[in-house]
């Protein structure tokens, strides 16, 4: 599993994933099939979305020289309406941003400074977000819950799922399961209420192989299946006072990929 929400930077079908997962379960002990039940009910729930609005609050951990952990904040809303648009807002400690895609042009919006950069992309919200990544080292906030492909993000290369229980967190009773591969340690807690589709509420991941186990940490709220999306929301007009800028690829040899 990768990290999956540093702004600053969750995908083989749900099919074959609910096949080779549950094959796996009868042989090993290590995996717990309620803990991916649950994970894969919820993804599921969201991969069916025609549309969907959420607002989130992310905290991550930097870690300077090994031990002492500075913690940074972002909270925002993201919307998308699948084959047509990609919208969010962010605000995080260097200011805010706005993020547009309407299935032609993307453009990323500096608010305070009534500037922008735009560039067209002839793709699918899936190829966008991972282009974006990977050629501009930026991150389109919390795209991988939002992408058809989500329980791959979530159950990709798991070695170990384990059903912790039920957890009454601000008068929620949500299951807590936890979630390891080699590459990282993930958490989830999730409410599923009688009858009611389940929800994703938070999630922690850990990253083991980094000194002081830096951790990120998602909260979402308000999930919205019916969004009031009016014609041209996703589509960014900039103003005539507002300064268009250039957009830098992601230099490969310094860490891009």
């Amino acid at each position: 599993m990768r990290q999956i929400f540093l702004a600053c930077s969750l995908i083989v079908g749900l099919a074959g994933m609910l096949h080779a997962e549950g094959s796996s379960t009868e042989t090993d002990p290590k995996i717990d099939p309620e803990a991916l039940a649950l994970v894969t009910s919820v993804a599921t729930h969201l991969a069916a979305q025609p549309a969907l609005q959420v607002n989130w609050f992310v905290s991550f951990d930097e870690v300077l020289d090994g031990r002492e952990k500075i913690n940074h904040f972002r909270s925002g809303q993201s919307v998308i309406e699948r084959g047509t648009g990609y919208y969010a807002y962010l605000e995080q400690e260097n200011g805010q941003r706005e993020f547009f895609f309407d299935g032609e042009t993307v453009s990323v919006v500096m608010v305070e400074k009534d500037a922008y950069v735009s560039a067209p992309f002839d793709g699918s919200f899936t190829e966008l977000a991972e282009a974006i990544y990977r050629e501009r080292g930026e991150a389109l906030p919390i795209w991988q819950v939002l992408v058809p492909t989500v329980a791959d993000e979530l159950l990709e290369n798991v070695t170990s799922a384990a059903y912790l229980g039920q957890r009454q967190i601000a008068g929620r009773d949500l299951h807590h399961i936890a979630l390891s591969s080699y590459e990282s340690d993930l958490q989830l807690w999730i409410e599923q209420a009688g009858e009611d589709a389940p929800e994703l509420v938070m999630l922690i991941g850990t990253d083991p192989y980094t000194q002081g186990w830096p951790q990120y940490r998602a909260y979402f709220t308000d999930w919205n299946f019916a969004p009031d999306l009016g014609e041209g929301f996703f589509v960014y007009a900039p103003d005539e006072d507002a300064t268009r800028m250039t957009w830098p690829l992601q230099d490969v040899a310094e860490g891009g990929n």
